[in-house]
């Protein structure tokens, strides 16, 4: 029996070579740039993160996360906003140092 752990490697050690980062992969108290969003996200979610302002360009923080891991806080355009995960996964940044 095989045992696999989910969840997404922050610590970019090539094992995600090939998958762009995604909001859903920022650390607590990090900051990045969005980039786009993921062309696969259906038509109705991806046009609702755009009216939040998840567009190419702006900067987002992730300020926490919920104790079980989901939704977490994040801050862009001077708000804050919550998304799910499953959300963030859409929304490919670009961190900056």
């Amino acid at each position: 029996m095989t045992i696999r752990r989910l969840g997404r490697s922050s610590t970019g050690n090539g094992s995600d070579r090939g998958r762009p980062r995604t909001l859903a992969d920022l650390a607590s108290g990090a900051a990045a740039d969005v980039v786009g969003l993921d062309p696969a996200a259906p038509a109705d979610v991806a046009t609702r993160l755009r009216h939040l302002g998840f567009r190419a360009g702006i900067r987002v923080a992730k300020l926490r996360t919920a104790p079980l891991g989901d939704p977490a806080l994040y801050r862009l355009l001077g708000y804050d906003t919550c998304l799910r995960c499953h959300e963030a996964a859409y929304i490919e940044i670009a961190e900056r140092s």
